[in-house]
């Protein structure tokens, strides 16, 4: 019976992943919190490819989403390079800078791994803080949402957001809040800067499984019913939650994340000092 409930709660957990990832409310933030609840039914040191398992089907979900987008940059970029199509120069634009965009947060990743630091990402008390944080950067960019249109990115927007998306890293900072709001604040639209925060995710994810394969292979009595459940979940979460995302922000309802997130820090840290958590 252990054995059911604990799969049960490995699939809470894919699903809190799926639901949050598109989100900018912090879902290595969110994915925490909820481990501290289930009372850590993934151990403290698979949590981080568990984490890797979650993040591959949020991955698989936002390319099958965007697939027709991503198209148009491939087969953009392909012409352009290969058949020397010109038209298509801007395709092939886009594409350097999402790359661009990905060095920072890569670079960044390596070291965390390479230097083992693994363990300092999991603090629910710097969880707490980052969410309200995340919220003061939401309610910025809900307050610029009405007066921004450039749609047009840059090396220097792509390198800035690229820095956001290091930041990003911690947990309880939104990766797509924090990157947005980055690009908001060079002045671009809001709805450009999180379809970009979104291309950025793709090459970091990708760049974060292939560092966690390795580590995954080594682990002993991983629960595999479990992982499978969390894998499915996380994919059908995260696939409904980038379209209801993307409902709401052309309703410019981006403050009501920001209130979630001061919501949500405001009562871990009173549960931290009661001594709760």
């Amino acid at each position: 019976m252990d054995q059911f409930w604990n799969i049960i709660k490995y699939i809470l957990l894919g699903l809190v992943q799926g639901v949050t990832e598109p989100l900018p409310i912090s879902s290595s933030g969110h994915m925490i919190i909820f481990d501290s609840i289930f009372d850590n039914v993934v151990p403290f040191e698979a949590m981080n490819n568990f984490q890797i398992i979650v993040n591959t089907a949020s991955l698989i979900a936002i390319i099958i989403y965007y697939r027709g987008f991503l198209k148009e940059i491939l087969v953009g970029s392909f012409q352009y390079l290969f058949r020397k199509n010109k038209s298509e120069a801007t395709k092939f634009h886009y594409l350097l800078l999402v790359l661009i965009a990905s060095v920072p947060a890569g670079i960044v990743g390596l070291i965390i791994k390479t230097l083992e630091f693994d363990h300092y990402f999991t603090n629910i008390v710097c969880v707490a803080i980052c969410l309200f944080i995340t919220g003061l950067l939401l309610y910025y960019v809900h307050k610029q949402t009405p007066y921004l249109t450039r749609e047009n990115l840059n090396w220097k927007d792509a390198l800035f957001m690229g820095t956001g998306q290091a930041i990003g890293l911690l947990p309880g900072i939104s990766r797509s809040g924090i990157t947005s709001s980055f690009g908001i604040t060079n002045g671009i639209k809001v709805e450009t800067a999180f379809r970009f925060s979104f291309m950025m995710y793709i090459p970091a994810s990708i760049g974060a499984t292939f560092l966690g394969i390795f580590d995954l292979s080594k682990k002993e009595n991983i629960n595999v019913l479990g992982y499978i459940g969390a894998f499915l979940a996380s994919f059908i979460g995260t696939y409904f939650a980038v379209k209801f995302f993307f409902k709401l922000l052309k309703k410019r309802n981006l403050k009501y994340f920001a209130y979630y997130c001061f919501a949500v820090s405001s009562i871990l840290l009173i549960l931290i000092f009661a001594g709760v958590l």
